[in-house]
């Protein structure tokens, strides 16, 4: 199934990819987003291979060549296209990101735009720019934060996204001296701290899991990290701006 809203400067299509699936090279002539709502898929580009998965998104600016492979569970994805006109209309800004972002500000703008889409009427176009104008915000934003301890910042986060702790993180990579620093410049960066960051990549995780599988949201809230039901709804309901139960009922009523 496909499904497309347009205005005159930006366009969103849901493509619903059969399990194995693979599109061959191609390029998309507009900076995109790529929103990954279900399943998971492998893309390659000429310098680089990255997995994408649920609660992603995949940003690449224009004219990108590539190559995706999808899963056994197929993938939902909603590609956001955003022209040169529109870019230029605001002193022609563009990301410098490229690839896979796990931020959950855009993973609910992945969601708006999956409702948008779904209902798709008359008004639309407008609130499709809305999407688009917050989406480039969100991602510029990100890039701001950027500083000359990312590299530090992000072997924290690697170790984080990893499963370590965040007191392992603290006790076994970091010297006493460095710790204070660390958690400051760490929050400067990803805008929070790092308990916070790895509340939420529990959240990214169980994500994934609520809509590519079958399980009881206590299962899941259990294998995420979460001490119990309440607390896993009450963070990702914080995260994604609903609840885990709700989401799945949306999901697998599309």
């Amino acid at each position: 199934m496909t499904r497309t809203i347009s205005s005159q400067q930006v366009r969103a299509t849901w493509y619903d990819r059969k399990s194995l699936e693979v599109l061959d090279w191609h390029a998309h002539r507009n900076l995109s987003f790529c929103f990954v709502i279900t399943g998971d898929y492998e893309e390659t580009t000429r310098r680089q291979t990255f997995i994408c998965r649920a609660g992603d998104v995949v940003i690449k600016v224009a004219d990108v060549q590539h190559l995706n492979t999808f899963g056994q569970r197929g993938a939902v994805c909603l590609l956001l296209e955003m022209s040169k006109e529109f870019l230029g209309s605001m002193g022609s800004i563009e990301p410098e990101l490229n690839g896979p972002v796990h931020d959950y500000r855009l993973a609910r703008i992945g969601l708006e735009l999956r409702e948008e889409l779904r209902v798709a009427d008359r008004l639309s176009p407008i609130m499709l720019e809305g999407i688009a104008l917050r989406g480039l915000g969100s991602v510029l934003r990100l890039e701001k934060r950027k500083s000359e301890h990312q590299t530090e910042v992000e072997a924290m986060r690697a170790l984080l996204d990893a499963g370590v702790s965040v007191e392992d993180v603290i006790q076994k990579y970091l010297t006493a001296n460095e710790r204070k620093g660390a958690r400051r410049v760490f929050y400067k960066i990803e805008g929070c701290s790092l308990s916070a960051y790895a509340l939420r990549r529990r959240a990214f995780r169980a994500f994934e899991e609520l809509v590519n599988t079958d399980d009881s949201l206590a299962e899941i809230a259990l294998r995420s990290g979460f001490y119990d039901q309440a607390h896993f709804t009450k963070m990702f309901a914080t995260t994604f701006g609903v609840t885990p139960g709700r989401l799945r009922s949306r999901i697998n009523h599309h």
